[in-house]
């Protein structure tokens, strides 16, 4: 379908920058789902309404203090982290988006009211954008029903994972910007980058072998007789914490403000209220520490996996210790990498999969390069004798 077809889009061009302006989405009912997020956000700002509006009456009083300035500051912040939530709902609601392709570079910019949130990709090249429809975060493929109907754009580059850029559009007009943006980045760059279109709805459960090592895997693959052995190495604190480390952060540093605001506080001489309290605290600050220890052995645990006719042998070494896996050739019933169940800003996280004749599938890798992911796959069923699996097709009858 051409751009020129399709008058929900408004396309603004000057040489070779566009800009796609596309309508709120057309979620039908599904759009006030939004009002969940918007209502948890209601009632976030009406639990801290109390608290401010005292703190406010406060500073009016003769006798005022820097601590109360400081306390003020601090329930404002959580007042705006309140408010992002309802953000998020009123752009699933009432949202718009706009795609802009301007001096080389990809932007990405969501709209509601007055309200923008902007989102600029990365320098490098595209390798190619991709078009998914009827898939949705927990692998499953949307077959039926409004959602069927509606895909995501995604763009992946050089380094780093895919980027959604825009979601929740009818796949007809997914399509024909990313022809256009393909044609137009590739007036900018070595490589035009490739569309792919995936439509999950009508084969959703293919599982496509990678026979080649993609040029920026840092995995290393040594080849015997009968066997191969992977050196997988650390992922890094950034990409194998999974966002974890810097929860952590977050919630260390929340817990240096609330602590020191509660030892200088009014509430430093509460008498025996002192002991239990400083006990709860305590236990937040373990939660906080084993979410960063947690963050630091995924970032820094490096793995060696060893395949051959006998089964599959799995080594993980972290800063706590080595870990070791085993299973038999008998036992395995399928090698694949496909979707965890989670997901981050709607694209879901895809890990090397082990599935056993009976019991329960093991992950790997999670978040690691999905290419990459198929590459190990194919490498590890070649070597072990086994196929990707056909579970997954039996499952969809029932949809």
């Amino acid at each position: 379908m051409d751009l020129h077809t399709i008058p929900e889009i408004r396309v603004e061009t000057a040489g070779n920058d566009v800009t796609y302006c596309l309508p709120v989405r057309p979620l039908g009912k599904i759009r006030w789902f939004g009002l969940i997020p918007v209502g948890f956000s209601v009632l976030w700002i009406s639990g801290l309404r109390t608290t401010l509006l005292e703190a406010l009456r406060d500073l009016s009083k003769s006798k005022q203090s820097g601590f109360q300035y400081f306390f003020i500051a601090f329930l404002l912040i959580f007042v705006l982290v309140g408010c992002v939530p309802a953000f998020y709902g009123l752009l699933l609601m009432f949202g718009r988006c706009r795609v802009m392709w301007h001096n080389g570079r990809l932007t990405v910019s969501d709209s509601v009211g007055p309200f923008a949130w902007r989102r600029r990709m990365p320098r490098t090249a595209i390798r190619k954008f991709e078009v998914k429809a009827g898939a949705s975060s927990n692998g499953r493929p949307v077959a039926t029903g409004p959602l069927a109907m509606l895909a995501t754009l995604a763009a992946e580059f050089e380094s780093g994972r895919p980027r959604i850029v825009a979601t929740g559009y009818p796949r007809e007009w997914l399509e024909a910007i990313a022809a256009d943006l393909s044609a137009r980045a590739g007036s900018s760059q070595p490589v035009t980058p490739r569309v792919e279109v995936i439509d999950e709805t009508k084969n959703p459960w293919q599982f496509r072998d990678e026979l080649e090592q993609p040029a920026d895997s840092k995995v290393v693959i040594q080849r015997q007789s009968a066997s191969i052995v992977l050196d997988i190495p650390a992922a890094g604190l950034r990409k194998g914490g999974k966002g974890l480390f810097g929860f952590a952060i977050l919630w260390c540093l929340f817990m240096v403000v609330f602590t020191s605001l509660w030892l200088f506080g009014k509430h430093q001489n509460s008498g025996g209220n002192f002991v239990p309290f400083m006990a709860f605290i305590a236990s937040f600050w373990a939660i906080g520490i084993a979410l960063m220890a947690a963050a630091i052995n995924m970032g820094r645990r490096r793995a060696t996996l060893s395949a051959g006719n006998s089964g599959l042998t799995l080594v993980q070494t972290g800063p706590f210790g080595v870990k070791r896996r085993e299973f038999r050739r008998a036992a395995i019933a399928a090698i694949r990498a496909d979707a965890s169940g989670m997901a981050v800003n709607d694209v879901p996280i895809i890990e090397l999969q082990i599935h056993p004749v009976t019991g329960k599938k093991a992950g790997l890798f999670a978040g690691r390069d999905t290419e990459e992911l198929r590459w190990m796959a194919t490498e590890l069923r070649k070597a072990i004798g086994v196929g990707a699996g056909q579970e997954r097709q039996s499952s969809s009858k029932s949809l």
